[in-house]
C-alpha cells in the first residue's frame, strides 16, 4: 500500500491540496479555524512529499514519468519530474505552506463570517495547486489549464486585497488573457505542425518538421504568453499594481513564487522541446536578451523613483525576472544553472520581503519608507530578516543572490558577452542604493512609530494596534507570522552556502540533459 501510494507521489501532491481546498468552506461551517487547518495541514504534507519525490529522483539520477490514469503518453496526460522542476515543486509548496501559516492573523476566524476566511484559503490553496501542476505536467495543454487555474487565484487573491486591488485585478485580468491566448496559439501552431501536445513527443517531432515559418510564429506568440505571465519587460504593466495592491497576506506568495513558475515554462519549451541548434533560436535568445536587459535597467531605476514599500519590491522583481531571462538568453550550463538558482533564490529574497512588509503593516499600518524610522527598536526580527534579504537582493556573498548573479556572470563570460556582466554590476549597484536609503530611514531616521493605547490581559499585550489586528507582547507580531520571516532569511544563507550542491548535485545532470 506505502508502495503504491509512492508510485502516485506526483498527482498525490495537487490532489491532497486539491482535497483541502474543496474541504475548507464544508468544513469552515462548522468550524472556521478548522477549515484554515485542513488547508495549512494539506499543503504541509504536500511539502513533504515533494520532499520525499525530490530525493528519489536525485537517488535515481533519472527523470520520474506518471501517467494519469494509466493512458499512455502522447494520448494520455503525463507528469515528469527531473531534478530542475522536482526541486520547483518542492519550492512551490513549502512556500505555499508558509504563506498559508503566515496569513493566519491576517485572516482569524470570524463567527460573523465564517466563510471570509475559507474563502480566502481555498483560493491561496488553488494558486498552490496551479503552480504545483505547471511544474510538473509533461503536456503542453494541461500546462494551458494549469497556468488558467492560477490566473483565476490570482485575480482573486488582488481583488481582496487593498482599496485599489479590484482594479489592479481587472488590469491583470485583461493582460493575463492575452498572454494566456498568445500561449494557447503558440501551442496551436505546434500542434497543427506535429499532431501531439506531449512534450517529449513535440521534441521528437518538430525535429522532422519543415515549416520553419508556422515554429517561428509559434515561438513568437510563446515569448509573449509566457513574457505576460512572468511580468518580463515590456509585457510587465499589470505587476506593479498588482504586487501593491494585492492581500498583503497572499502577496509574498503571489510576488515571490507565482511569476517564476513561467519562467521556469520558458526553460522547458526553448530548451527542452525546441532545437537550440535551430538557426532562429540564436534569434530568439538574442530577443529574449534584449528584454531581459532593458528589464533589469528599467525595474531598477524605477525603484528608485518610488517611497512606498511595495512599490519598490513590485518594479524591484521585474529586474529581478530580467535575471532569470537573461540566464536564458546566454544558453550555456552555467547561464541555466544561474537562472535557475535565481528562481530558487528569488522566491526567498521576494517572498521574504513581503512577509516583512505585511508584518510592518499588521502592527503600525507602515505603507512608505519615510513611516520606517526607528522601528527595528520594537520589531528587531523583522527588521533583521529584511536586512539579510536585501543584501541578498543585492548580491552581497554568501547570500543567495550573489551566487545565483555569479553563475550567471560566469556564463556570459564563457561566451564572451561581457555587456551582460556590466549590466548585472550596474544593476547590483542600483539595487544597492534603493535598498540602503530604506536601511537609512529604517536605522537613522527619526522615530515615525506611535505605540497605540493598549492593555494588558494575561501577561500579553492586546488591542488593535491596527484597527483589527491584535497583537501581542511577547512577540514583535504573532508567531505564526514571525516564523515563515525568519526561516526565508535563513533559506536565503542556507541556498547560498549550499550552492555548488544545488548546482553541481542536482542541476547538473538534468541541465547538462538539454543542451
Amino acid at each position: 500500500m506505502i508502495s503504491d501510494m509512492m508510485n502516485h507521489i506526483p498527482v498525490l501532491i495537487l490532489l491532497i491540496p486539491l482535497c483541502g481546498a474543496v474541504l475548507c468552506p464544508v468544513i469552515s461551517h462548522f468550524s472556521p479555524s478548522a477549515g484554515k487547518r485542513i488547508v495549512i495541514g494539506a499543503l504541509f504534507i504536500a511539502f513533504c512529499m515533494s520532499t520525499v519525490q525530490l530525493a528519489a529522483v536525485i537517488k535515481a539520477g533519472e527523470p520520474f514519468h506518471y501517467w494519469l490514469g494509466g493512458w499512455r503518453p502522447p494520448y494520455g496526460i503525463e507528469f515528469v519530474i527531473d531534478g530542475v522542476n522536482g526541486i520547483i515543486i518542492v519550492l512551490v509548496s513549502f512556500i505555499g505552506f508558509m504563506t498559508a501559516m503566515f496569513s493566519s492573523p491576517f485572516e482569524e476566524a470570524d463567527k460573523s463570517a465564517p466563510f471570509r476566511s475559507a474563502g480566502y484559503y481555498s483560493i491561496l490553496c488553488f494558486l498552490v495547486i496551479g503552480l504545483l501542476g505547471l511544474s510538473s505536467t509533461g503536456d503542453a495543454f494541461n500546462l494551458y489549464v494549469f497556468m488558467e487555474i492560477v490566473a483565476l487565484s490570482g485575480y482573486g487573491l488582488i481583488a481582496i486585497g487593498e482599496e485599489k486591488g479590484p482594479i489592479a485585478a481587472f488590469r491583470y485580468l485583461l493582460t493575463g488573457t492575452i498572454g494566456a491566448s498568445a500561449y494557447l496559439l503558440g501551442i496551436g501552431f505546434l500542434y497543427s505542425a506535429t499532431g501531439t501536445l506531449n512534450m517529449a513527443d513535440l521534441a521528437i517531432r518538430l525535429s522532422e518538421v519543415d515549416n520553419m515559418p508556422v515554429i517561428v510564429l509559434a515561438m513568437a506568440c510563446l515569448i509573449v504568453g509566457f513574457g505576460i505571465k512572468m511580468a518580463l519587460f515590456p509585457l510587465h504593466g499589470w505587476q506593479p499594481a498588482a504586487h501593491s495592491y494585492a492581500h498583503p497576506a497572499a502577496d509574498p506568495m503571489i510576488a515571490g513564487v507565482m511569476i517564476k513558475i513561467p519562467a521556469y515554462a520558458m526553460f522547458r519549451f526553448f530548451f527542452c522541446i525546441f532545437d537550440t541548434s535551430l538557426p532562429m533560436m540564436k534569434t530568439v535568445f538574442t530577443i529574449i536578451g534584449i528584454m531581459a536587459v532593458l528589464g533589469i535597467l528599467f525595474g531598477s531605476l524605477k525603484a528608485l523613483r518610488y517611497d512606498k514599500f511595495n512599490k519598490i519590491l513590485a518594479y524591484s522583481s521585474i529586474g529581478q525576472v530580467g535575471y532569470i531571462a537573461l540566464g536564458f538568453a546566454i544558453g550555456n550550463f552555467y547561464g541555466i544553472a544561474g537562472a535557475v538558482l535565481h528562481i530558487l533564490s528569488h522566491s526567498f529574497m521576494k517572498t521574504g520581503l513581503f512577509y516583512t512588509s505585511a508584518a510592518f503593516k499588521y502592527r503600525y499600518g507602515i505603507h512608505y519608507t519615510d513611516q520606517l524610522g526607528q522601528v527595528y527598536r520594537k520589531m528587531p526580527v523583522t527588521c533583521g530578516a529584511l536586512v539579510v534579504l536585501s543584501l541578498s537582493m543585492i548580491g552581497l556573498p554568501p547570500f543567495a543572490g550573489f551566487f545565483s548573479k555569479w553563475y550567471l556572470a560566469l556564463g556570459a563570460i564563457q561566451n564572451g558577452q561581457y555587456f551582460y556582466v556590466a549590466v548585472l554590476i550596474i544593476s547590483s549597484l542600483l539595487s544597492a542604493i534603493y535598498f540602503f536609503r530604506i536601511f537609512e530611514r529604517l536605522f537613522m531616521g527619526e522615530k515615525t512609530v506611535i505605540e497605540p493605547d493598549a492593555k494588558i490581559q494575561d501577561g500579553n499585550v492586546s488591542g488593535p494596534e491596527v484597527p483589527g489586528r491584535p497583537v501581542t507582547g511577547k512577540f514583535e507580531v504573532p508567531l505564526r507570522m514571525l516564523i515563515p520571516i525568519v526561516i526565508a532569511a535563513a533559506m536565503v544563507i542556507v541556498l547560498g552556502l549550499g550552492n555548488s550542491f544545488i548546482v553541481n548535485g542536482i542541476l547538473k545532470t538534468a541541465v547538462m540533459g538539454v543542451l
